[in-house]
């Protein structure tokens, strides 16, 4: 069966940011956030295949991009307002995330940068900018969920060595996925598994 034009678009796209080394990681983790359609993940396994030493230093490099642009995200969040998330997601996913972002914000957007959600962390930065989030909570939380997630796939790719390059998009997104669910399930069971002392008078 042919390959969808789309997919070999995509496909392209990611051999070429690819054949960039670490500048095509670091401007594929930027412009992914304005809907480029070639997740820095796909650019980080590879290169990180052929160079595993290289793993954290590329871990930081897809960080740095993807949180600079989610920067700029937030930025517009705050000075445009709702109608910013308005002209660009549905009405059911802003309500829902701006209850999120008021409820929970630091760790809501952790999570949100962390789990491989189609557009979650654009649509949480431009939310937490809206709510005027403060941005040394914005960047702690983004840096976490992103650092975390980029870094745990060049740590995979170090344990399984060469089998990396055999690694789908679906295969590589569920491993994310998974430690997303086990991460959110921890911290809504924390209340039963730590002492009270420890999680202060909240």
């Amino acid at each position: 069966m042919a390959s969808l034009p789309v997919l070999d678009s995509i496909e392209l796209s990611r051999e070429f940011f690819v054949s960039l080394g670490a500048p095509g990681l670091l401007a594929v983790a930027f412009l992914e956030f304005f809907l480029l359609p070639v997740p820095p993940d796909l650019v980080l396994v590879p290169l990180t295949v052929v160079r595993p030493e290289l793993g954290p230093l590329y871990a930081a490099l897809a960080t740095a991009g993807s949180v600079s642009a989610g920067v700029i995200g937030y930025t517009i969040g705050r000075k445009g307002g709702r109608p910013v998330l308005e002209s660009r997601f549905s009405g059911a996913r802003i309500e829902r995330t701006e209850a999120y972002v008021e409820k929970y914000g630091f760790t809501v957007l952790t999570f949100g940068a962390f789990a491989p959600i189609p557009e979650g962390y654009e649509l949480l930065s431009v939310a937490a900018g809206v709510s005027d989030l403060r941005l040394r909570s914005y960047l702690l939380a983004s840096i976490l969920g992103r650092g975390g997630r980029y870094l745990l796939e060049a740590l995979l790719v170090v344990v399984v060595g060469n089998a990396a390059r055999s690694l789908t998009e679906v295969e590589l997104y569920t491993v994310i996925g998974v430690v997303s669910l086990l991460a959110v399930c921890g911290y809504l069971l924390r209340r039963r598994w730590l002492p009270a002392s420890w999680l202060g008078s909240r």
